[in-house]
């Protein structure tokens, strides 16, 4: 056989088989595109514990009760951390550029001192503070409120979704600015900064105050409060003679404080991260369950157990990994039940168990 045919038929078996290969292919693809699958119902929408505040009146006493409540209550932990900013923002002075230069340095090592002179609290029992934080202010005091429900980002996602985020704003003059800082840890403060600066006055004045508050709205557990004070403080200082500059006059000026105090609660419990999912007979798959206890605690001194509302067609083990046995046209309700330090929490999810194919977001 002459060799333009043998490369003539070699190309065409070639071409043969890559059309094969597309025939079975596509028939796949149709067959897969036809397959019959599972579609899960539309969601149930969370519905709100508590309405959303419409003045500043109703979102001050909603904020109140609930930091009042877990601050008396025995299942809730707080974690308290104190963070100030001596770098942002323009200050004015009457400093040449030298004094100036040191004050700079200062501030940035005062900063870190500064913050931590202020002991945090981590994950202490609220039954157990040593001091109980306060938010300071009264409904008299606040001036504006915003109140948001499923904040969305630049991008237009929804973020933390099934969360309020309040916030008051308070008037300033209605807060006493001089007691804004500690006066122990103001001596602190002024002892660090003896070796380059003495003070010899100084005020503060609070130019904001705001309070923000994140919430789940589902069951009104508050999980986060900001405090932020915005002050001026205006100082006289004598510069030491290792930090002197040309002059040696008495040097005036003022600097923005940035005084943030962030609370966090921690609520014993469970719940589903999700309130309804879809698996396929035979599947084996965790429960989407989120278990708070104190992270120091064993097995042994909790009881977690599940409850379902048709076992023939789900079987749950211990460590809540569960298994399709069997399907239903009808969902399957799982009730995970947590007994812990004298509480009894519970939760619900429901489970479609189907014989289709389970569709899911994955390619």
């Amino acid at each position: 056989m002459k060799r333009p045919m043998k490369i003539f038929l070699g190309i065409l078996g070639v071409a043969t088989l890559v059309g094969i290969c597309f025939g079975c292919l596509a028939i796949y693809a149709k067959k897969e595109i036809n397959k019959p699958r599972f579609e899960m119902p539309e969601a149930v929408e969370i519905k709100a514990k508590s309405p959303l505040p419409e003045t500043k009146e109703e979102a001050f006493d909603y904020v109140y009760k609930l930091f009042s409540s877990c601050l008396s209550s025995d299942d809730i932990e707080l974690s308290e951390h104190t963070y100030i900013n001596l770098t942002n923002g323009e200050r004015a002075s009457e400093l040449s550029d030298e004094d100036n230069s040191v004050l700079s340095r200062v501030l940035e090592q005062a900063q870190g001192k500064l913050t931590g002179l202020y002991e945090p609290t981590e994950n202490v029992l609220v039954s157990n503070l040593k001091k109980i934080p306060s938010i300071g202010f009264n409904k008299a005091d606040v001036e504006n409120f915003t109140a948001e429900k499923d904040v969305t980002n630049e991008n237009g996602e929804t973020v933390d979704d099934g969360y309020y985020y309040i916030t008051l704003t308070v008037k300033p003059d209605s807060v006493d600015a001089g007691n804004m800082l500690d006066s122990e840890i103001e001596k602190s403060v002024l002892k660090e900064l003896e070796p380059m600066l003495k003070v010899s006055s100084h005020d503060a004045v609070l130019d904001s105050f705001t309070a923000s508050f994140k919430i789940k709205y589902s069951d009104d557990s508050l999980e986060y409060v900001e405090l932020k004070q915005n002050l001026t403080v205006k100082a006289s200082v004598d510069f030491t003679d290792g930090y002197k500059s040309v002059s040696d006059k008495t040097s005036k000026f003022e600097i923005p404080v940035e005084k943030k105090i962030c609370i966090d609660f921690f609520h014993y419990g469970l719940n589903f991260s999700e309130r309804q999912i879809a698996v396929q007979k035979g599947d084996t798959a965790a429960l989407p369950l989120d278990v708070r206890v104190n992270s120091e605690t064993i097995k042994e001194n909790y009881s977690l157990s599940f409850k379902i509302s048709d076992d023939k067609i789900l079987s749950i083990d211990a460590d809540g990994v569960m298994e399709a046995v069997g399907s239903s046209e009808k969902p399957v309700t799982v009730t995970a039940v947590l007994d812990y330090d004298g509480h009894t929490y519970t939760d619900e999810l429901t489970v479609y168990v189907t014989e289709l194919e389970v569709k899911t977001d994955e390619p």
